[in-house]
């Protein structure tokens, strides 16, 4: 669970059992855009709430599944 001002533009993530995409819009209070990718809609979110970042994958012509935004592993014993 993160934080929505946490995450970057073109993160995915679940909130209230919905699946959205994250855009680089935001407004000066810190709301940031997001789509539903079950809906199409867009909706404003407040800079505390929590979600839960998710990933999204494709297939390529060989049923390989690829992720469509490679994330890091980050090292928190450094």
């Amino acid at each position: 669970m993160k934080y929505i001002e946490e995450l970057v533009g073109g993160d995915s993530f679940l909130y209230d059992n919905t699946h959205y995409v994250l855009t680089s819009d935001f407004k000066k209070d810190g709301k940031k855009l997001a789509y539903s990718l079950d809906s199409g809609f867009a909706k404003w979110f407040e800079p505390a709430s929590i979600v839960e970042k998710t990933n999204l994958y494709i297939l390529d012509n060989q049923n390989n599944i690829l992720p469509i935004k490679e994330h890091k592993k980050e090292n928190y014993n450094v």
